[in-house]
């Protein structure tokens, strides 16, 4: 019986509980290679991922934007609960669409039915829906008790829990994401840097070793797949910064623009900063056979 399977050796310490399946020997090795030195993302200190909000009855709570001109018109006080939103779908590499979604953020003790009874009046539609949720605040109007809804307004790195592509985009504007979605906020280690690390190939093959993909082909990337990636702060983050800043700029003016250049650049400096090898490289990028 002749049998096409390879069979090889691989040493103990290139393996791990983690691991159901087998890569080949260089590339176990070069797992082990991009994790030296390094942090996992749910290890370093200042840098927290959060999940989107959970309304519980997304209906009621998300709004286009000609219900958010008609609320805000009727009484201005009402703008201070009507945030931006993206959605999974608007999230691109580097940069997003723009979004015709608002988020009715209730809070969790606010008196909707007193203070702002135009809002009242909308969600009041929905009551029946509303009152049967597990997620929910004080009263039925309410959203649930979140202490980290202030971080949706601060920049942010943002990505959808399922993506057809690897990509990670950049927001300042205080978008809120739904529950599909995630944001990471750093306080220590600058946001563009860590994006520039997130978009790159490196970070995408590593992935390979730990994540997951749907039946279809899309990245699964949950909250607890992000927390394990593996990230090296550069000594000096600025030139990864600079490049960053290029191409959301370039982006932001054409989506469509080729920044396949820039993002060499990055590709090429964390490869570096990794101390990837040239027949590395070529694994990270599927040359070798």
């Amino acid at each position: 019986m002749s049998s096409n399977k390879k069979i090889g050796t691989y040493q103990q310490s290139l393996l791990s509980q983690e691991e159901w399946s087998f890569s080949d020997t260089a590339q176990l090795a070069l797992k082990e290679k991009i994790e030296h030195s390094c942090k996992r993302i749910g290890e370093i200190g200042g840098i927290n991922v959060y999940r989107g909000v959970t309304t519980g009855y997304n209906p009621a709570f998300i709004i286009d934007d000609t219900k958010r001109k008609e609320l805000a018109a009727d009484d201005e006080k009402n703008k201070k609960l009507i945030k931006p939103m993206l959605q999974g779908r608007n999230i691109r590499k580097w940069v997003y669409n723009e979004s015709n979604d608002y988020l009715l953020q209730t809070g969790y003790d606010l008196n909707i039915k007193k203070d702002f009874p135009l809002i009242f009046q909308r969600l009041e539609l929905f009551k029946t829906e509303l009152v049967k949720r597990a997620d929910r605040g004080i009263d039925w109007w309410n959203l649930r008790a979140c202490k980290y809804y202030g971080q949706f307004e601060k920049e942010k790195i943002i990505w959808g829990l399922t993506a057809d592509k690897w990509a990670f985009a950049y927001d300042d504007k205080k978008h809120y994401l739904p529950s599909n979605g995630y944001i990471l906020i750093s306080t220590v280690v600058p946001i563009k840097y860590l994006l520039a690390i997130l978009n790159s190939k490196l970070l995408k093959y590593y992935f390979g070793f730990i994540g997951v993909m749907t039946a279809g082909g899309a990245y699964t990337l949950k909250h607890a797949t992000i927390q394990q990636l593996p990230v090296r702060i550069a000594k000096d983050t600025e030139p990864f910064i600079a490049l960053v800043d290029q191409i959301l700029v370039t982006k932001t003016a054409d989506q469509q623009a080729d920044t396949s250049g820039l993002e060499a650049q990055i590709d090429g400096m964390v490869y570096k900063l990794y101390g990837l090898e040239p027949y590395e490289i070529d694994i990270v990028e599927g040359k070798t056979k």
